[in-house]
C-alpha cells in the first residue's frame, strides 16, 4: 500500500514540475500588445515624473527671481524714504521716476525709471510713483480715501520691480506704503531771527531780535558783529539773513556804503554770539546804492554759498564749510554786465543753485551751479525798463523740486510780465522752457515777485509799474500765464522805485496766498488769493497803520504752517512786523507776532535794509 502511494506521490511531483516548466516557457516572451502597454505605462509615469522635476525647477528659479525683485522694490522704498527725511517736500508728484546716488552721494529721485541687471535678453524695471494722499475728514484725521480733502503731509509710495519670466511671461513685485512729514509740529512753535539797521546814514549799527515761537515773543535787540572795528560809518543799505537746518546758525549778509566806496560782508550767529566777519568786497561809486547784488543759501551738504558782486561783470562766491570756515574766492561766470541784482536759489534737497543776474546794461542772465562748477550763461533779454529796479525774479516749485518759474522784462518798454520754466535733469543741468508773456499792465515793468504753491505746479506772480499799478498773475509749467480776478491790487501804489508789495503763499495749504501792498498810504493793504477759483479778494484787509506811508514789504512764509512773517517799511524808515495766521485767516492780535514796531532808523526808503528769516534747526 505504501508502494502503491509513493508511486503516486512521485507521478504527481513529476506532473507538477512538468506543469511548472511549461508555465515558464510561456512567460518567457512578451506579445506585440503586452510591449505596447508596457511602454504607454512607462511613458504615463516619465512624463509626470518629468513634469514634477521641471516644475520644481521653475517654481525654484520664479523664486528666486522674485527675491531679487523684492530686494530691488525694498531699495526703491527706503531710498524714497532717505529722499523725503532729506527734504519732505522733495516728494513731488510724480506718474514715474527712478532713483539714483548723488554726487554727494545721497539719494535723489532721477530719470524715467531704473533698468537692472536680470539676464543677458532681459532687465528688472523698477519704476517709483509718489502719489497725493486723500482723507474722508480733515487732515491729519480721517480715513485715506480715493477722493477726499488732500492731505499735505502725507505721500503714498509705490515700488514697482518687472521683468520678464520667459519671452512670454511677465512678472512684477509691488511694494506700497505711505510717507509722513513726521517732523512737522503739531502746534506753531517755530521761531526766528530779525535782522535790520539803526544807524540812519551815520553809523554801521546792525541789531538783531529772536521771536520765541513758543513764547510768542521778541527778546530785546541787540547789536550783530561789528564789521570794521577801525570805522563806524559804513552804514547799512542791505541785507539777508539765512537759517542752517542742520545746526543753530544763521548767516546775515550786507551791503554798506560810507560815502564814497561800498561794501559786501558776510557774518556768522553760533546761537549765541555772531563773528567769523569777513569782508567779500569792496568798490569805489556812489552810483546805484539801491540795489542788492549778493545773495546766498544753504546747501543740502548743510553749506552755505553766497553770490556776491566786486563790481565786474563776473559775480564771485564763496562757501562757509562745515560750519568752520570760509573758502577762498571763486568766480561764477561772465555774465556780461556789472550785476545790480543777484538772485540765487537752491533747488531743494540739493546742492544745485540757480543764478539771476540783472545788470548794468540791462541783461537778464541765468547760470546754474551743480555743486562743483558753474554753467555759462543764458541771456533771457538784453533790455529792460531800467538797471535800477528789481524786475526779476526765480522760485522753485514746491510741488516738483525738478521745475522753477522765471519772471523778468523781455524789452526796454515792455508792460507785460515774461515767464519762462526751467526742468532740472537731476544731474546738475536742465533746460528753459519757451518764454510766455502775460496781458499788460498799464505801464512799463517795475519790481516784480514770484511765489509757488505747495500742490500743483503753479506760480503766483505781482509787479508794480511806472504808473504805480501793481498787476497779479498765476503762471503754471507749460508754461503759461492766467489773468486771476480782481487781478489789479491798486493804481496808486508808493512811486518809488522799489517794491512796495510781496506775495507769500501759505506753504502747508498751498491753496491761499496773501499779497501785503502799498496803496501810498501809512495803512498797509492785504488781499488774500484763493488757488481754487483764482481770484483775488475783491475788497483789501487793512492792517494797523505804520504812522508813515508804506514803502517796502517782505512776507518770509513758515514751512512747519501757514504762519507767513510780514515785515514793512515805512517813509521814516521805521520797521515793523506782524504775522499772518494762515489758520485763523487773519493777523495775529497778541504778543510778539501782533503788530509790533522794532527800529526807526534805517537808511533809505529804497532800501531792503531789514529782512527776518525763520529757524529750520
Amino acid at each position: 500500500m505504501k508502494k502503491i502511494l509513493n508511486i503516486k506521490y512521485q507521478i504527481s511531483n513529476r506532473h507538477l514540475l512538468i506543469g511548472v516548466r511549461k508555465l515558464f516557457r510561456r512567460e518567457a516572451g512578451f506579445s506585440v500588445i503586452e510591449l505596447i502597454l508596457a511602454a504607454a505605462l512607462f511613458m504615463i509615469i516619465a512624463t509626470g515624473s518629468i513634469t514634477v522635476i521641471l516644475q520644481g525647477l521653475d517654481s525654484n528659479r520664479l523664486g528666486e527671481e522674485q527675491t531679487v525683485a523684492n530686494q530691488y522694490a525694498t531699495e526703491g522704498m527706503e531710498a524714497v524714504r532717505s529722499i523725503k527725511n532729506q527734504a519732505y517736500t522733495s516728494l513731488a508728484n510724480t506718474a514715474g521716476t527712478g532713483i539714483r546716488r548723488s554726487a554727494s552721494n545721497v539719494w535723489e529721485f532721477f530719470g524715467a525709471n531704473n533698468t537692472l541687471t536680470h539676464n543677458s535678453t532681459d532687465n528688472y524695471i523698477r519704476i517709483i510713483k509718489v502719489e497725493s494722499v486723500n482723507r474722508d475728514a480733515a487732515p491729519p484725521a480721517g480715513n485715506i480715501v480715493v477722493s477726499g480733502t488732500n492731505d499735505p503731509d502725507t505721500k503714498k509710495i509705490t515700488s514697482t520691480v518687472s521683468w520678464n519670466f520667459t519671452p512670454s511671461r511677465a512678472n512684477s513685485v509691488q511694494l506700497i506704503s505711505y510717507l509722513s512729514d513726521w517732523r512737522k509740529p503739531i502746534t506753531p512753535s517755530r521761531g526766528g531771527i530779525l535782522v535790520y539797521g539803526d544807524g540812519e546814514t551815520k553809523t554801521d549799527a546792525i541789531q538783531y531780535k529772536i521771536l520765541d515761537g513758543t513764547a510768542g515773543t521778541w527778546s530785546s535787540a541787540a547789536s550783530a558783529a561789528d564789521i570794521d572795528a577801525s570805522t563806524t560809518n559804513r552804514y547799512l543799505r542791505a541785507a539777508r539773513v539765512f537759517t542752517s537746518s542742520t545746526r543753530n546758525e544763521k548767516i546775515l549778509i550786507s551791503r554798506h556804503y560810507d560815502g564814497s566806496a561800498q561794501y559786501i560782508y558776510a557774518q556768522v550767529f553760533n546761537g549765541t554770539n555772531w563773528g567769523n566777519v569777513v569782508q567779500l568786497s569792496t568798490w569805489s561809486s556812489k552810483a546805484l546804492l539801491d540795489v542788492r547784488n549778493f545773495d546766498g543759501g544753504y546747501l543740502e551738504n548743510g553749506n552755505f554759498i553766497v553770490v556776491y558782486s566786486d563790481n565786474t561783470n563776473i559775480p564771485k562766491y564763496q562757501i562757509w564749510q562745515n560750519g568752520s570756515s570760509w573758502s577762498v574766492q571763486a568766480n561764477t561766470t561772465d555774465v556780461g554786465g556789472i550785476p545790480r541784482y543777484i538772485e540765487t536759489e537752491v533747488r531743494p534737497g540739493t546742492n544745485e543753485v540757480m543764478m539771476i543776474t540783472s545788470d548794468s546794461v540791462s541783461d537778464t542772465n541765468s547760470s546754474y551751479f551743480n555743486g562743483s562748477a558753474w554753467s555759462a550763461p543764458t541771456e533771457h533779454s538784453a533790455v529792460a525798463p531800467t538797471a535800477t529796479k528789481d524786475h526779476t525774479d526765480f522760485v522753485w516749485s514746491r510741488e516738483n523740486t525738478l521745475k522753477g518759474a522765471l519772471v523778468f522784462p523781455n524789452a526796454g518798454t515792455d508792460t507785460t510780465l515774461t515767464l519762462k520754466i526751467w526742468t532740472a535733469n537731476g544731474s546738475g543741468g536742465g533746460s528753459w522752457s519757451d518764454l510766455v508773456n502775460s496781458e499788460a499792465s498799464g505801464g512799463r515793468l517795475g519790481a516784480a515777485e514770484v511765489d509757488s504753491r505747495k500742490g500743483a505746479e503753479e506760480f503766483l506772480a505781482c509787479h508794480k509799474d511806472a504808473n504805480s499799478d501793481i498787476y497779479c498773475f498765476r503762471g503754471n509749467s507749460t508754461p503759461a500765464w492766467t489773468s486771476p480776478a480782481n487781478n489789479i491790487l491798486t493804481t496808486t501804489s508808493h512811486t518809488g522805485i522799489q517794491r512796495s508789495f510781496s506775495v507769500g503763499f501759505e506753504r502747508t495749504t498751498g491753496t491761499q496766498a496773501i499779497v501785503v501792498y502799498s496803496d501810498n498810504t501809512a495803512t498797509p493793504k492785504l488781499r488774500k488769493y484763493s488757488a481754487g477759483t483764482n481770484a483775488l479778494d475783491v475788497s483789501a484787509t487793512s492792517l494797523t497803520a505804520l504812522g508813515g506811508t508804506l514803502t517796502t514789504v517782505r512776507t518770509r512764509p513758515l514751512t512747519d504752517n501757514d504762519d507767513i512773517m510780514i515785515l514793512m517799511g515805512n517813509a521814516n524808515n521805521d520797521l515793523f512786523s506782524v504775522v499772518w495766521d494762515g489758520n485763523a485767516d487773519a493777523a495775529y492780535t497778541s504778543g510778539g507776532k501782533a503788530h509790533t514796531a522794532h527800529g526807526i532808523s534805517g537808511s533809505a526808503t529804497t532800501d531792503f535794509w531789514y529782512d527776518f528769516a525763520w529757524d529750520r534747526y
